[in-house]
């Protein structure tokens, strides 16, 4: 995990990073979402339902929900199916994996095939209650030779915008539920992550109902030994949108309070919140991280594109994509962002922003410059051994707070650093060398 140190004001705007001209691609009405995988690009588009009914009819002049797939390299599309069963849930929140598209319809779950689009299961799991929503899917998959297995599905669900909702645990091997546990109003999105112990836990963010302030992050451990999960609710306040895990930090962007608000899941605990700068229904959408530029980039219906330092809290600017925003991604060399309306209105766009990034700052460069080394805790001492040579390396330690605790310089293939008389609890390993850099989460304690 990068420095915790950009927990400031980053959005307070100026335009130190020079506005890009985006290269424009089109594609469906009111494109939603991205996902690469491969040299394939698949762009998930809502259309347009002019009378909201989520019935798909042309003779009224409306535009169908759309599949798009793009080749990765040349961004031109090679398929397109139009979604012969309606319209998306917005926020679309579907199961997306290496080899499959799991997508919630009303209680049931289809699954297509990434690679044909197929319809291989127009009903994988169907919910007793006839009024239930699926809400959101995760899947969980696991590595096994090399090839990527999915093994389960995370879903949240709800019957209602002003009752708790559901999280539930589905197993694609024996198609069964594994676990089901209530949660907050709106449940919408769902992550894993690996804890400091090694264990899988699952995050919900659950909006809340519009102007409440009882949006929140719930984590589920299922590994506690007691044979019933664990769960911390985790308060953020006014309608949660979207989040990403990066590490152990959690980054939850408010759409009604217009904030970003950080959650460090390693202590469980929220982190004094950030301030976008947008207002009214022009809120932010969606965050991603490039760790390795150390930026933050998160869309928003003001029609721009917000950019923060992830290391230091500067300010770096923003990027124009030439409509309102919703669902980025980095592909190769390039952000692409997903223009849902048009700039300042709320009529369906149909193009995709691309923005080239920086040579010195290209995803696929960055890709190798991580500073490769193994860092040990050892009564109260931590052992440093870098694959390096005879350069300098800088070091700086930081507790969850951001505040700087230890920092220095070593020469050499091994370091030994001395964490006796700071205060037990999770630190953050920073190392920078001329040209590469990691992070790294240690614990310290009895």
């Amino acid at each position: 995990m990068k420095s915790l140190s950009f927990l400031c004001s980053i959005f307070l705007f100026c335009s130190s990073l020079s506005s890009k001209e985006p290269q424009l691609i089109p594609t469906g009405y009111q494109p939603l979402a991205i996902h690469a995988v491969a040299d394939t690009i698949h762009v998930f588009c809502n259309g347009n339902d002019i009378d909201f009914d989520g019935v798909y009819e042309p003779l009224s002049g409306e535009k169908p929900a759309m599949w798009y797939i793009y080749d990765a390299n040349t961004n031109v599309p090679v398929k397109a199916i139009i979604m012969q069963n309606g319209y998306f849930d917005v926020p679309f929140r579907p199961g997306l994996s290496s080899t499959r598209l799991y997508l919630p319809r009303q209680n049931k779950i289809e699954v297509y095939d990434l690679s044909t689009q197929e319809l291989l299961d127009s009903s994988l799991l169907q919910l007793p209650d006839q009024k239930s929503k699926i809400t959101g899917i995760h899947v969980v998959s696991t590595q096994q030779s090399g090839v990527s297995n999915d093994v389960a599905l995370a879903l949240s669900h709800k019957t209602s915008f002003t009752e708790p909702g559901q999280i539930e645990i589905y197993s694609l091997i024996s198609r069964q539920t594994l676990l089901q546990k209530e949660v907050g109003i709106n449940p919408q999105m769902i992550r894993t992550y690996k804890n400091l112990l090694g264990q899988m836990e699952f995050a919900v963010l659950c909006e809340g109902t519009f102007g409440g302030r009882n949006s929140a992050l719930y984590v589920i451990n299922t590994a506690s030994g007691t044979g019933e999960p664990n769960m911390t609710i985790l308060e953020l306040g006014d309608t949660g949108n979207h989040f990403i895990i990066q590490d152990q930090l959690a980054l939850t962007v408010m759409n009604g309070s217009h904030e970003i608000i950080p959650v460090n899941l390693a202590t469980k605990t929220v982190l004094p919140s950030i301030s976008v700068g947008t207002s009214g229904y022009d809120g932010p959408r969606e965050i991603i991280v490039d760790t390795m530029a150390n930026r933050v980039y998160i869309s928003t219906y003001a029609s721009d594109i917000r950019i923060g330092s992830f290391t230091d809290g500067t300010v770096i600017g923003q990027w124009f994509p030439k409509g309102k925003p919703e669902g980025m991604a980095f592909i190769k060399n390039s952000l692409w962002v997903c223009n849902a309306f048009k700039s300042g209105d709320y009529v369906p766009d149909s193009t995709i922003a691309l923005f080239t990034l920086d040579e010195s700052t290209s995803i696929q460069e960055r890709a190798v410059l991580s500073l490769e080394a193994d860092i040990s805790m050892h009564e109260g001492i931590c052992i440093i051994k870098s694959q390096l040579k005879g350069e300098d390396i800088d070091y700086t330690v930081m507790n969850t707070k951001g505040t700087v605790v230890s920092q220095g310089t070593f020469n050499g293939k091994e370091h030994r650093l001395s964490f006796l008389g700071l205060p037990y609890g999770v630190y953050v390993i920073t190392l920078n060398s001329s040209k590469l850099s990691s992070s790294t989460l240690v614990i310290f304690r009895d």
